[in-house]
């Protein structure tokens, strides 16, 4: 009786695992980069949400200030009052959002921990005559401009949100 010639092992089973292995684990761990960077994005997006939301209650102030106040106070450059710069610089770039003497801050409602206060600056820009008749000989009223500027940031101070509104009076 002869028997059959025992079957001699090369090992290709375990090398075509342990490749197998290695490409799973290299999808596992890129799987994990995605989940991490998108965490990251959602945290990001949170913290500009906040301070979008914060400038825009800050913008809202600053309406209902004009809106509110009888008698407009002199536009300055205290108080956050500034009237219509003649160089044609950007106010809401020069202005010392840190000081409180240079912008109005917010008096509304917190937004939780922020990185900073919200505040808002009113720049008077000109006048112009309006009138809702188009008869001759009618008087036009003369409504007033100004350009309201809210600034917040987030949760964190990397995150700065300007907004801006033409409101008329």
């Amino acid at each position: 009786m002869t028997g059959a010639k025992p079957y001699k092992e090369r090992g290709a089973t375990l090398i075509i695992s342990m490749i197998f292995l290695l490409i799973l684990s290299i999808i596992g761990l890129a799987g994990m980069d995605v989940t991490s960077l998108e965490e990251k994005m959602a945290g990001n997006m949170r913290d500009r949400n906040m301070a979008f939301q914060s400038a825009e209650a800050a913008l809202r102030d600053g309406e209902d200030y004009l809106e509110s106040i009888v008698v407009l106070p002199a536009f300055d450059g205290n108080n956050g009052l500034y009237a219509l710069p003649t160089d044609g610089t950007k106010r809401w770039e020069t202005v010392s959002w840190a000081n409180p003497s240079d912008v109005r801050s917010y008096s509304g409602a917190g937004f939780g921990e922020l990185a900073g206060s919200s505040a808002y600056i009113v720049e008077d820009l000109a006048a112009a005559a309006s009138s809702d008749s188009l008869e001759v000989g009618t008087p036009a009223d003369t409504k007033r401009f100004y350009r309201v500027t809210g600034r917040a940031v987030g949760l964190t101070s990397s995150s700065e949100v300007i907004v801006q509104s033409v409101y008329k009076r």
